[in-house]
């Protein structure tokens, strides 16, 4: 089974709602999160037991939840870039990410999608998408390896509840 992963180069939270000690293992089948984790890389990730609290910068493994999403089995590996309440877009005048209007200091990403192509909700191709503010208990997840990813830009934010784990350095 292809798993798809992301690891955080900052901000791996593991806060209370993971069981401490209790770890899996899980190797990238994907590109997405380049260079962050590589394809056949095994990473290491903390169940989520109980509610999970979203921070900016996690590396999560999280549950297709259907839509544009997919029906995927294997789970999929991104960041999350902004949390429940907060509203991203992209792009500002430098070509950067905005939460909030904040750009977003990002060294993590290598591959970042076109900035010319105007946004296409039905397809993750572009940087550029619309304002998006963020549901409560929801996350909005990109991949480092933006031109390569398909995430929240074309399907949207993802509930929490589909974050199983997170990424532990």
């Amino acid at each position: 089974m292809v798993l798809l992963l992301v690891i955080a180069v900052a901000g791996c939270g593991d806060g209370d709602a993971t069981q401490s000690g209790t770890t899996e293992q899980f190797t990238q089948g994907g590109v997405s999160m380049e260079p962050t984790v590589k394809a056949g890389q095994v990473v290491t990730a903390r169940p989520v037991s109980g509610t999970y609290e979203a921070r900016r910068g996690d590396v999560v493994l999280i549950r297709s939840p259907g839509g544009l999403w997919g029906d995927r089995e294997a789970p999929l590996l991104k960041r999350v870039v902004a949390v429940g309440g907060e509203t991203i877009a992209c792009c500002d005048t430098s070509g950067k990410v905005t939460v909030d209007g904040e750009p977003l200091t990002e060294p993590y990403v290598a591959e970042d999608a076109p900035l010319d192509e105007p946004p296409n909700p039905a397809y993750c191709g572009p940087r550029r998408f619309a304002p998006v503010t963020v549901p409560a208990d929801s996350v909005f997840l990109l991949g480092d390896s933006r031109a390569r990813s398909n995430d929240s830009r074309c399907a949207g934010p993802v509930p929490v509840s589909s974050v199983f784990a997170v990424i532990v350095d």
